[in-house]
């Protein structure tokens, strides 16, 4: 949700930021799992008139806290997306032990199975899934960021295929 980042105005930081701005037909932008954002990024939030509605990481874990499901969090989320859904995934999202050579590694983060879980919601919900990205998957001394990344991303082009066969 950033306009730019470290000079760069298309970055993944701006990706949002870019396209709210520049491409009118985008409805709303969902955000889930946030951990880290500046004082320019909750502005815009704050500013958007729900057009952008996040769902930061500690108060999902809140709700969870004092009784909420994951079923009933992970409805409410999909409720909140437009029938045609693109996902931007940063894979820095989940907790880090699962990705600990991501460029931005934030404590908390969700599990993949919590993201999976997501993703076949949205299926259940009868959204069409008409792209995706996968983003900040890090290299290491191990093959384990790689094996993550190899996973989301199965699982998102699955998505991708269920929901939209002609994709």
């Amino acid at each position: 949700m950033q306009e730019n980042y470290e000079g760069f105005n298309f970055s993944h930081a701006g990706l949002m930021f870019n396209t709210l701005r520049d491409i009118p037909q985008v409805e709303r932008l969902v955000q889930i799992g946030i951990r880290d954002y500046s004082p320019c990024e909750w502005k815009y939030i704050q500013d958007s008139n729900f057009k952008v509605i996040t769902n930061f990481d500690r108060s999902i874990r809140q709700r969870q806290f004092e009784g909420s499901t994951w079923r009933q969090l992970a409805e409410e989320i999909v409720s909140q997306l437009p029938q045609q859904v693109y996902v931007s995934f940063d894979i820095d999202g989940l907790d880090q032990k699962l990705c600990p050579n991501t460029g931005t590694p934030v404590p908390g983060g969700f599990e993949l199975e919590e993201i999976f879980y997501l993703f076949k919601k949205i299926l259940e919900s009868g959204r069409t899934l008409v792209g995706f990205d996968l983003c900040e998957v890090g290299v290491g001394e191990t093959d384990w960021n790689a094996n993550v990344g190899a996973r989301t991303l199965f699982k998102l082009c699955k998505l991708l295929t269920t929901s939209n066969p002609t994709a």
